[in-house]
């Protein structure tokens, strides 16, 4: 028997028993099937977290300068927006989801994106949060709103470029 055949033998070997292993584990029966319940939610802006458009413009861009996917305009061509009727923000897929709140001093939360502080949450989340901190699975993210957006429009039969002001929309939840 050859080197290449020896190889052969061996993979055949492996593979069947990785594949009777696979058989014989029954993964899916031991698991709890049921999904997690949602506890409690939060949908808020970083508009209602300060008044600093500055700040949320320096978040914002520093959540567009690290997403990895890069999909502006939602993937949408400008041959696309014919048949779309609506604005289609450039950076309306730009997301993250790294959103801390962390415990002040004064019983408030503090929210965070990307590591730099946005504000405090405000105070009628507040109890619900921290009771649900301490009890329950976090997911939390953040999405770019507003900023440059194109849209058709059907009289000019154009695809017209415009801007509005940045927000952050940010959705936490506790399952």
């Amino acid at each position: 028997m050859g080197f290449i055949d020896s190889i052969k033998n061996f993979w055949k070997k492996q593979s069947n028993q990785s594949q009777q292993l696979i058989k014989d584990i029954p993964v899916f029966k031991k698991k709890n099937r049921t999904p997690l319940s949602i506890e409690y939610k939060i949908q808020i802006n970083a508009s209602e977290l300060t008044s600093s458009q500055d700040l949320i413009n320096q978040i914002t861009e520093n959540m567009i300068r690290h997403n990895q996917i890069k999909r502006n305009y939602a993937g949408k061509r400008e041959e696309d927006l014919r048949n779309y009727n609506e604005k289609v923000y450039k950076y309306e897929s730009y997301s993250t989801k790294y959103v801390k709140l962390i415990p002040n001093e004064i019983g408030r939360l503090d929210v965070y994106i990307n590591s730099i502080f946005l504000g405090k949450l405000p105070k009628n989340y507040t109890s619900n949060t921290i009771h649900y901190l301490q009890s329950t699975v976090i997911t939390a993210f953040a999405f770019v709103k507003g900023g440059p957006y194109k849209y058709f429009n059907p009289k000019t039969q154009t695809v017209v470029q415009e801007a509005d002001p940045f927000d952050i929309s940010i959705y936490i939840q506790f399952s």
